[in-house]
Formats: C-alpha cells, structure tokens, sequence
C-alpha cells in the first residue's frame, strides 16, 4: 500500500501473484484478468457495479474496509514502482525472480505485457506472437472488443463512484482518491481471480450500467450521514455525461440531506441538467428552490441565486428586468471580487446562449471595475481580446463568425468526450456526445458519422447504425455482419467497399475490411475472403493487393494460420516486384514471431532479390540471426539497413550492439538481449551482465542506451 503509481501497482501486483501461484493456467487467467483491470480503471459504472458487490459481501467488505484504515495509518513514503519492483527482483530466486524479470521488463516498455513476457520465457516463442494470442482470445470471447484495443490505460484523473463511500465507511473518508483507488483493485482483483475462465468472461461481456440498476447501487449512499459520497457519485455522473442518472441522484440528494450544505448545490446541478434536457420550467423551479435555500446566505448568495432564475427566465421567453435590476442594487453592495464574478457567470451564460452583445457588454464592466481580482480581469480581457477579432462593420460583435467560433471548440470538446465514453464501455453516451458534436458542426457529420455508427453498434441500436451506414459500403457490411442471414450483403458490400479504398492503399483496404470481420465467425471470414478474391484480377497487382490486406486483418484478429494463407495465396498471383517483396517481408516476419528463425532470414533474402535496397529485408535477417546467435551474419545485415535507412533508431541500435558483441563475445544470453531493439531487452541485457560479472543489478535495470549497457559488460 505504499507503492506510488497505486492503480499501476496493483495491476502488477494482480500479474506477479498470478503467474506465480498459478503457473500452468497463467496465460489465459492473466490476458482475462489484465483486461478486468484495464475497465476497473477506465469504467465508472463496472467499478461501481464491482465495489457495490464488494460492499454487500461481508468478508470482501470488511477486507476493503480494513484495509483502508490501514492505509491511513501508513507512515512510511511512498516507493515508486519500479523502485519496488528492483527491491524485490534482487532479493529474489527460482521462479519468483524470473517473474519479476517479466514484470520490469513490462513496465520499462512502457505497456502491460506481463503475460506476453513470461509465455516467451516459458516456451521461446516471441511475445509478440503471445500478443496475437492475446488479441484473438479477447476478438473470440468479448463483445464490443475494440474498445479494450482502442485506449491505453487512463492517467488517474477522479475519484471513481462508490471509493468515498467506501473510504468513509472506513472512517478515513480523507484518504485521497488514488489510495482509495489502490486498496479496491486490491480486494477486486483478489476476488476476480477466485472466478473460473468462464465466469470472468461473463463479467467482462457486461454492458454499460444503466440508470436504473445507478439507482440501485448508489441507494445505500443515501443512507450514509455524510451527504459527501452521494455527491461525488452525482458529479461522477453528470461529468461523464449520465445526465439521467445523475438527476435522479440529485433529487434523492435533495430529500436524503434537506436542510445541509448539499441540499441547494444538488437543486442548482438539477437546473443545470433540466435546462440540458430543454425542460425550462423544471429547471427553472430547481433555481428557484436552490434560491430559496440561499435567502439567509447573505447578499452574494442571492445575487447568484438571481443571476440563475434570470437566465432560466429568459430561456422560458419571460421578462426578467425587475430581476436583473434587483441583482444590479445588491451587486453595488457587494464586494469587488464577488461583483465581478457576478457579472462574469452572467457573461458565460450569454455566450452559451450565443448573446454575443450582451457577452461584451459584461465583459467590459468587468474589464472596467476597479479591484477586480486578476485572475477574473485576465480571463475577460482575453475573451474580449479574442472577441475584438470577430467585429462587424458598425464595431458590434460578429455574431455568426463567433458561433461558428465556440461551435467548432464545443464539437470538438463533444468528440473527446464521446472518445473517453466509448473506451470507458459507454457507448450510449458516447453516442449522446457524438451525436451533440454533429449537430454543432453539420458540415463535418461525414467526419463524425464512423464514431457515431461504432457507439450504437456497440450500443446495440441495430436502427440507428443502420441508418448511420445507409451509403457507406464499409459500414452497411458491418450491420449485414451482425445478421448471420444478411451475411451475402455483407460480402457484397465489402466488395464495393475494398474497391473503393484499395485505390488509397493496402492499408485503407484492410481497414474496411476488419470491422465486419469482428462480428463473423473465422469460417465465415475465410467464406468472405474467397469471395472477395474470386472478383479480383491478377492485372495491376489487385489481387495481391487484396490478399496482403485480408492477411493484414486476419493477423490483427489473431488468425496467424489464416494470414500466412493469405499471404501465399498473394505470392500465387505474381505481383510484381514491389509487392512481392512487401509480403515476403510480412512471411517472415510471422516465421521469426514463431520461431523459425532461420527461414525467416531466407525469405528475407528472397524478398532482397526483388528489391536489394529494402531496409526492412535486411533489418529482418539482422533480428532472426540474433535469435539464432549469428552474430557476424546479424552485424552485416545490421550495417546494410543502418545504410539504407539511417534514421531508423533500432537498426542503429543492432548495428552498434552487434559491433561491441562481434568484437568481444560475452555471455550468449545477454548477449543476445542487448542486440535485440526496445528499451527493455536493453535493461534486461545489462541485468544479466551484471549478475554474470558482479556489476550493481539495481543500478543495471536503469540502463537506457548502450553506452549504459557497455558499462555492466
């Protein structure tokens, strides 16, 4: 618990213990378990769902909860990561060492490939090759897969619904979130590894939370004396765009905690999000109840409560002037700062309203007030600065190059949103966001309509995503796709649709291409496949076009057989000499991935004789005579791609490694790692020649370059 990168920590934690106690069912059990990680880290509503199993589980419960008070208790400072990480390795032996060797391998390279690493330790046979695995176990068993393939891990960036329930319920409600975040991934983890393969599964297919399973699990924060969890669940909710059921918390907030703090800002969040809705008068009864609430709060209090019953007044059509006037007599009374943040949320809420003039006009008095607090005066002298160059002839502001303006930053700002929603398994409201981005930008729909199609696939809305498709061959295969009785549309729009792309390139083809894979069955994408072929012609490499587009995606679903297939298949339709030797690169490529290191090279060497100046033929003879141990042939290999393509940074890397290697041989093994390009064989390479040699092996894990390297060798 006091390892710094909390999140991060656990997930390794989860990895070390797995592979360690675990050893002949790892692999699978960890590619599951890394990917119940990755949504407990990205998902609210999943991590709420699994708290609040936690949290009605008396012995998970009481595990969390102590825990927690641990945790709080806790004096010593916090060791980063991969400091903990190299305590333990050099303390450790036999398997525990090996495992922690795979584990710091993983972080140094920057991704979570823990269970990747250590099959390649177990059976020789690269990680990458295991990652594929790992990509079609996931395309075979999960829904809506893309989305565990489309974001990296989050930086930690909020509290998570339900942790400062369970932090209070501890009695540590001040623990920050990170910590809270910590000790849950503990116990989860904990508790999805007692799961079966199947049961795993069953939890990661679950869909998005809905509003009316939210107002299940967030009933017991309602229950709790301090209003605090239930609030940050509400704002959780309405931030990440769960505008239903963060209204439905917020009324129950009204009526759980009437009469404390909580009580006018939940009324004010419910105006906010009534006025979202367009339901003007709700909205404009929340203001008034969360005014109400304020008449005893002094003067500011009510300037603000005002300030929000007039532009929920003026959006109801209603004349407020007897209101404003009001606000102006208590503004006058007011303090400067207060005053002018008056006056700055007034000129906020015209702006939304697309009220350039009256915008400006609150701008300038805030621009003109003495004792005006810096940070307000700079935010409106640079919104008038940005203001003063959108002017029309008369000096006014021009208000349709300013909404066009705000319109594309508020698209844009929807489109990021609706991208955390979706890769946070909430495809509804991505969509709502997608959807919101469109109607800004009408001009750029085309641009937004493949997002919008994926997020109600995913969602489910087959009629939506229809209509999203209608005129796109690339995306009407994809809703055929979904209906195993529409599978011959689904061929024949793919058709139309890798004629249309292959005229961009390969890899335009294949991207048309696997998003209507991912919904057929691996027989039905080799019957689709032969398909498409059957209509092309060997005349101007189409058909070998094709063939290396298909291999392409048949590797990315994992089907390596089927790519290699593939890839032959394109080498019978005689391409000319610059395809062919793109897919004899590819063939060995996947040979090297599996082991058969020295065909690999030979079919680079075939690939050389269509083009002898291919760096990347060369670099593979380089990589599979590494492997092998050749060092000499490695080296020469090395030197020509270098040659040829000097800005690449791992054919240098090969080509001086291979140079100290061929000159002074060491050990084979580490050796071996130091040529190998990725920053964690460069690490491991001066690990193993500091234990061979008696070098500092703490010190040898922050190796980085080869000079670092040189100085363990």
């Amino acid at each position: 618990m006091n390892v710094s990168e909390g999140h991060l920590a656990q997930q390794y934690l989860c990895d070390y213990l797995t592979v360690f106690d675990q050893p002949a069912e790892s692999y699978d059990l960890l590619v599951l378990q890394n990917m119940f990680l990755y949504r407990m880290s990205v998902d609210g509503g999943f991590h709420a769902r699994v708290v609040s199993s936690i949290l009605n589980h008396e012995e998970d419960r009481g595990l969390l909860l102590s825990l927690l008070a641990d945790a709080a208790e806790a004096e010593k400072p916090a060791t980063a990561l991969k400091e903990w990480l190299i305590s333990a390795y050099v303390s450790a032996d036999g398997r525990r060492k090996e495992t922690l060797a795979c584990l710091l391998r993983s972080h140094i390279s920057g991704t979570n490939k823990t269970a990747e690493l250590f099959a390649e330790s177990q059976t020789g046979i690269p990680e990458s090759v295991w990652r594929l695995r790992s990509r079609s176990a996931v395309i075979d068993k999960i829904k809506n897969s893309d989305m565990y393939f489309g974001a990296g891990r989050r930086p930690f960036w909020h509290a998570f619904p339900l942790d400062l329930a369970a932090a209070s319920l501890a009695g540590v409600p001040e623990l920050s979130a990170d910590i809270v975040y910590d000790a849950v991934v503990c116990v989860a983890g904990a508790w999805f590894s007692t799961l079966s393969a199947d049961e795993m599964v069953v939890w990661l297919n679950m869909p998005r939370v809905t509003p009316e399973e939210w107002g299940v699990i967030v009933r017991p924060l309602l229950e709790l004396a301090d209003p605090a969890p239930a609030v940050s669940t509400a704002d959780w909710l309405y931030a990440s765009g769960n505008y239903d059921a963060a209204l439905d918390l917020y009324a129950n907030i009204t009526l759980a905690y009437s009469g404390t703090s909580a009580e006018k800002p939940a009324f004010e969040m419910m105006g906010e999000i009534l006025t979202e809705f367009k339901d003007f008068d709700n909205a404009f009864e929340s203001y008034k109840n969360a005014f109400l609430l304020s008449r005893d709060s002094g003067k500011y209090a009510i300037a603000d409560g005002l300030k929000n019953l007039c532009i929920a007044g003026d959006d109801l059509g209603e004349d407020m002037h007897e209101y404003y006037e009001r606000i102006a007599r208590l503004s006058a009374e007011l303090p400067a700062d207060e005053c002018c943040a008056i006056r700055f949320s007034f000129a906020t809420a015209a702006r939304r309203r697309r009220n350039y003039t009256d915008e400006y006009r609150w701008l300038e008095e805030i621009a003109a007030a003495e004792d005006c607090p810096e940070a307000l005066f700079s935010a409106a002298f640079s919104r008038l600065s940005d203001m003063n160059l959108h002017m029309d002839a008369f000096g006014n502001p021009d208000s349709a190059a300013l909404a066009a303006a705000d319109s594309a930053v508020e698209a844009a700002l929807a489109v990021e949103k609706g991208d955390f929603a979706y890769f946070g398994f909430d495809p509804v409201c991505a969509l709502f966001w997608y959807n919101r981005a469109s109607a800004l930008l009408p001009e750029r729909r085309d641009r937004i309509l493949p997002k919008m199609f994926s997020a109600a696939v995913a969602a489910g809305l087959i009629p939506e995503a229809t209509g999203y498709a209608r005129g796109t061959p690339a995306l009407e295969a994809v809703v055929h796709a979904l209906d195993a009785e529409e599978f011959a549309l689904a061929v024949s729009a793919l058709n139309k649709a890798v004629t249309a792309s292959l005229s961009k390139s390969i890899e335009s083809a294949a991207a048309v291409v696997y998003p209507a894979f991912l919904f057929l069955s691996p027989a039905k994408r080799r019957e689709a496949a032969e398909q498409i072929l059957a209509s092309r012609s060997t005349r101007d490499d189409e058909r070998a076009r094709v063939s290396l587009a298909l291999g392409s995606v048949y590797l990315d679903l994992g089907m390596i057989d089927a790519a290699r297939s593939m890839l032959r298949a394109a080498l019978r339709a005689n391409p000319g000499a610059e395809i062919r030797s793109r897919i004899l690169i590819e063939l060995a490529w996947m040979e090297s991935e599996e082991g058969e290191y020295k065909q690999a090279a030979e079919t680079c060497r075939l690939a050389l004789k269509q083009n002898d100046r291919f760096p990347a033929a060369w670099a593979g003879i380089a990589r599979a005579s590494i492997r092998t141990g050749d060092f000499s042939a490695a080296l020469s290999a090395a030197e020509e791609a270098a040659l040829l393509n000097p800005a690449d940074e791992s054919y240098r890397h090969m080509k001086e490694a291979l140079s100290a290697v061929c000159a002074e041989p060491k050990d084979e093994t580490a050796d071996r790692y130091f040529c190998l390009p990725g920053k964690e064989n460069t690490a491991y390479a001066a690990v193993l020649y500091a234990e061979a040699f008696g070098g500092d092996v703490s010190a040898a894990w922050n190796a980085e370059s080869i000079a670092d390297v040189l100085a363990f060798r």
